[in-house]
């Protein structure tokens, strides 16, 4: 059997790259014909060097679409806004909250959109710049004054408090599931004046890790049919009270999700009591997965 090379490079700014080296052993204890390795983005350059001669497959946990392997196939994440993610995602058949870019001169009514309507900038991370509006209140001039695309979508109620799950996924394969909520904010009649904070953001509430197998599956249906060429990805889901439909907000595509060991994920589960490689043996479940992959895509 040809020896496979498997090149694991990890974001290790932010997260402990230990977690890559536990992986990397139970892959090699589970599969003697694949040689996998743990490298730092700046060793890259050279150290392929070593791996010409068999068939090679580098899995990059964020954006790295500046490599160019001598030999064998890199995946890895991509810098990508929420309409570009939609879009794939309806390509794919998956269906997405309603939504469009603002525009100059578009005026929005509260026949179609509802009483409120969120608000959000196409590239933006961790709920940043996200807000609730009366439709009839987007001013182009006013909400891109800064030149950033923003989004109006739906408001898609979750409950009482805003929530949401977030899916690690692997190549589809779900490391964790987690819901938050946020309790500080109760959503209430969105007809009123103040609008209130739809943002389920775990500063302002609570996390649990959770079993959903309906979340998992839509989870799973949406890395493998919209987003099959990124390895990992961090998909926010809710779902609609009313109809119990899930729908997925984004995937974060670029990286900088391996909460397992980051600053942010390290304190959250030592605030919230869990732990996020438990949940479901994250780490064996991505030995297996990056098994199957690494001689399905090694060249």
């Amino acid at each position: 059997m040809t020896a496979i090379n498997l090149i694991l490079v990890p974001e290790s700014s932010i997260c402990d790259i230990a977690d890559f080296h536990v992986i990397a052993d139970k892959i090699r204890m589970s599969a003697p014909d694949i040689r996998v390795q743990v490298i730092r983005r700046r060793h890259l350059w050279w150290r392929q060097l070593l791996f010409v001669f068999s068939p090679s497959f580098y899995v990059a946990f964020y954006e790295a679409r500046r490599f160019k392997p001598i030999r064998g196939l890199c995946l890895h994440g991509e810098a990508m806004g929420k309409s570009e993610q939609y879009l794939r995602m309806q390509k794919s058949g998956i269906d997405v909250i309603p939504w469009q870019k603002i525009a100059r001169g578009e005026q929005y009514s509260s026949a179609f959109w509802g009483n409120a309507v969120i608000v959000k900038p196409d590239r933006g991370r961790e709920g940043r710049g996200v807000h609730l509006s009366k439709p009839e209140d987007i001013d182009f001039e006013r909400t891109v004054a800064d030149g950033q695309i923003r989004l109006i979508q739906k408001f898609i109620e979750s409950g009482d408090s805003p929530s949401y799950f977030r899916a690690l996924s692997l190549f589809g394969e779900i490391l964790y599931l987690r819901k938050t909520t946020n309790t500080a904010s109760q959503i209430g009649s969105i007809s009123d004046d103040d609008l209130p904070n739809p943002v389920a953001n775990a500063a302002h509430g609570r996390a649990e890790l959770v079993y959903d197998a309906e979340v998992i599956a839509f989870a799973r249906k949406v890395a493998e049919s919209a987003f099959p060429e990124i390895p990992l990805l961090g998909l926010d889901i809710i779902r609609e009270r009313e109809t119990g439909r899930l729908f997925c907000l984004e995937v974060n595509p670029y990286g900088s999700t391996w909460h397992f060991s980051t600053p942010t994920g390290l304190a959250l589960q030592q605030r919230e009591n869990f732990n996020y490689s438990s949940q479901f043996d994250a780490f064996t479940v991505a030995a297996d997965v990056l098994i199957k992959k690494s001689r399905l895509l090694a060249r």
